[in-house]
């Protein structure tokens, strides 16, 4: 079967495991204390990502000063997004504070895993696979937090359709350019461009996810759930 089939096939597991997380959140109304433990869990499978699947290979494959100047990089990106959105905070008519910037960020996340997906893909499908079955657990909870978020804050029953159509549409695109633009690239290049991703995730990580599940104040069990999150990922890399 040809390669770009099998990676379409692979993004778009992802980005349906991804979608779930939108339709429970329109189902089920859902206390903020399993909304902090499902972050909590997904912070650790990204934390696990990027420790064991983007970073040491990168170390290991690139050159070392480019690699640590483009996992920086790759978290002042994000650091740089968050500001923006919080200039573009508007204020309801409910007082409820609401984002455009909020919502266009976790698009940009997702679009950056479908690119992680696409150019680990290039270096093996079974990498590929790995990776996307990794960040789906991860972004379905996200999925569901922002959907969630959207229903409090009052967005129509249309746009949150679209926003979750839009979670597909971001993973899917991502992981085709990764791998459309990058294959053909040195694999230095496509190191570094792991390197920024990895950065931009854990970044995403410690000034995100992290203090959203904190909000009402941090759970005894959080630690217990992150380490979770971190051994699950780290039983599917001995699966696959």
């Amino acid at each position: 079967m040809n390669d770009l089939l099998l990676v379409l096939g692979i993004a778009m597991l992802a980005a349906l495991l991804t979608y779930m997380g939108a339709p429970l959140a329109e189902r089920f109304e859902v206390p903020q204390r399993v909304v902090s433990a499902t972050l909590q869990f997904a912070a650790g499978i990204i934390t696990a990502i990027v420790a064991i699947s983007l970073m040491p290979p990168a170390v290991r494959a690139g050159s070392p000063l480019p690699i640590v100047l483009a996992f920086f990089f790759g978290g002042a990106l994000f650091v740089a997004l968050e500001l923006a959105s919080a200039r573009a905070v508007a204020v309801s008519d409910s007082g409820e504070a609401l984002s455009l910037g909020l919502y266009v960020g976790i698009l940009v996340d997702l679009v950056i895993d479908g690119v992680v997906i696409g150019v680990a893909s290039t270096l093996t499908l079974e990498t590929g696979l790995l990776l996307a079955l990794g960040l789906s657990i991860s972004t379905a909870p996200l999925a569901f937090v922002t959907t969630a978020t959207a229903k409090r804050q009052g967005v129509t029953p249309e746009r949150r359709r679209l926003l979750a159509l839009l979670f597909i549409a971001a993973i899917v695109g991502g992981a085709l350019l990764g791998y459309l633009v990058l294959r053909e690239r040195s694999l230095e290049a496509r190191m570094i461009l792991v390197a920024l991703a990895s950065g931009f995730l854990i970044t995403t990580v410690t000034q995100s996810m992290i203090p959203e599940a904190n909000r009402e104040g941090e759970p005894g069990f959080a630690g217990l759930l992150f380490v979770g999150g971190l051994s699950l990922y780290a039983a599917l890399t001995l699966v696959i």
